[in-house]
């Protein structure tokens, strides 16, 4: 059976993961409605030049380019001013029950039941998880955590809505119609919050700041989402949303890379739990146990 979802769902994993640990140092230089904006520019040069000549032959159509409000737009957002009043380790552990939320929406969506294996690869991809982030939990505010499952609702609902959604552009053409629309959005957020006297300010920026923002933007946007729509288009949102949860596996070994954090029994047992489930899923087959996603080839 073809697995070529695999690869490209893997490597969106990956970016995200990575494109998370250099978002932290760029976010330490640059206000975060700010670094969006750069980050969402940096993602959308990438995807013109990729795609420039399928967006010219074949544009994606509005409600597809109009996803990127809501993510990465909202979710982002959202997400950050969850983030306000949480710790990092419960927002980790909110953001465990992604493949959950879009597993349901998918089942709802297509009254299709996932199989057996499906479910159970979800339910030990999100235990992994929750493992992963044990130890990290120090407490949380009741509205942080309404918002962060708000920006977790967020990025389900582009998942099942990118699979479900017949498109023939490619996946760099889609990309970056849906990062032009967020990017605009972006803007007129930033521009509210120049008004209302926040700090938007990027005029002590250091090269560091803007080379993380830069790189952050081509790797979490860019390439994460391309990497993502190509493996959504070969799969279904179900099984594509099982291989979310390694995000904060390859943010854990980014962490571990690039700034030494610590490895701690728990993340390494919570990062096994979910390539475990992963595994079994990617080895099975089981995309085809589904209704395959619509877009075009």
């Amino acid at each position: 059976m073809s697995r070529s979802h695999v690869p490209p769902l893997i490597a969106a994993a990956a970016c995200w993961g990575f494109g998370a640990a250099v978002s932290k140092q760029a976010v330490s230089h640059l206000p975060p409605t700010a670094l969006l904006v750069v980050q969402l520019a940096s993602s959308l040069a990438l995807m013109t030049v990729v795609g420039a000549r399928s967006f010219r032959r074949d544009r994606p159509s509005l409600r597809v380019a109009l996803l990127g409000v809501v993510n990465p737009e909202l979710a982002y957002l959202l997400s950050l001013a969850g983030l306000a009043t949480i710790t990092a380790g419960l927002s980790v552990l909110l953001w465990a029950v992604e493949p959950v939320f879009i597993l349901g929406l998918a089942w709802a969506l297509s009254a299709r039941r996932p199989s057996t294996r499906v479910l159970i690869a979800s339910a030990v991809a999100v235990v992994g998880a929750a493992v992963a982030a044990t130890g990290e939990v120090s407490g949380g505010a009741l509205g942080g955590v309404v918002l962060t499952v708000a920006a977790v609702g967020c990025c389900a609902v582009y998942a099942v809505a990118a699979g479900e959604w017949p498109e023939t552009s490619s996946a760099s053409a889609v990309v970056a119609a849906q990062q032009g629309v967020a990017l605009l959005f972006g803007l007129s957020v930033l521009g509210v919050a120049a008004v209302a006297g926040l700090d938007v300010s990027v005029s002590d920026v250091p090269v560091v700041g803007w080379l993380s923002a830069v790189l952050s933007g081509v790797l979490y946007y860019g390439l994460a989402f391309w990497a993502f729509i190509t493996g959504l288009r070969r799969t279904s949102p179900s099984v594509a949303g099982i291989y979310v949860a390694l995000v904060p596996v390859f943010g854990v070994a980014a962490g571990w890379v690039l700034v030494g954090e610590r490895l701690t029994f728990s993340r390494v047992l919570g990062g096994a739990l979910v390539v475990a489930a992963v595994a079994a899923v990617s080895r099975s087959g089981t995309a085809t146990e589904l209704r395959p996603v619509a877009f075009g080839r």
